[in-house]
């Protein structure tokens, strides 16, 4: 007859369990393990929304695997993707919105507000959408802007009066997803390489 398990014999297993001397936020000890946090200055913004798209792309090759890792990641994965695009217009701004009157935006979490304002930076600056690439992006930022209006969406479950959270979509082809994102981090690349060309050539 099998014994019945004890506490004690059910921790003896593969499962990490939290010990005396834990400590989540630590340095390595040889120093060339640690991941480097800017502190201060302009860098941590863009080392942050690089980082957010690449979590995002990260989440899509490993939801390659089967359907459980598409269930689970899909959420972390739009989520990850919006903020890239909410801190990506945030830098644009704070970057080059002062050069043409237009304030940097760290209260608002709207992305078609966030949108707005990127284009009167780049009508202030005099940019032609010779390529009329704009209206492209703005459909994607509106359909972004939609689906997750306030950054809550596909943070939780319900609204903060216990009310489940409507979503847009029931499924999502997380490859076009990350595709399209490709494509807009290509764009937002190509806006900053120019704004700085035409804000360095300025008075």
């Amino acid at each position: 007859m099998e014994e019945e398990p004890t506490f004690a014999s059910l921790l003896k297993t593969d499962i990490r369990w939290p010990r005396k001397g834990d400590l989540p936020f630590r340095e390595a000890d040889d120093g060339r393990d640690n991941a480097y946090l800017d502190r201060h200055g302009h860098g941590r913004l863009v080392i942050m929304m690089t980082g957010y798209k690449m979590a995002a792309d990260l989440m899509v090759e490993k939801a390659r695997v089967s359907n459980y890792e598409r269930d689970c990641l899909v959420f972390p994965i739009i989520f990850n993707y919006r903020q890239f695009i909410e801190l990506s217009l945030k830098y644009l701004l704070a970057t080059y919105g002062s050069s043409v009157g237009v304030p940097a935006n760290w209260k608002s979490h709207d992305l078609a507000v966030l949108w707005v304002q990127f284009q009167k930076v780049l009508e202030g600056f005099g940019s032609e959408d010779v390529d009329e690439t704009d209206p492209v992006v703005a459909g994607i930022v509106a359909q972004f802007a939609k689906v997750d209006p306030r950054s809550y969406s596909y943070r939780y479950p319900v609204d903060v009066h216990g009310k489940p959270i409507p979503l847009e979509f029931e499924q999502l082809d997380l490859e076009a997803l990350a595709d399209v994102m490709a494509a807009l981090d290509g764009y937002f690349s190509g806006c900053d390489g120019y704004l700085d060309n035409l804000q360095g050539a300025g008075p």
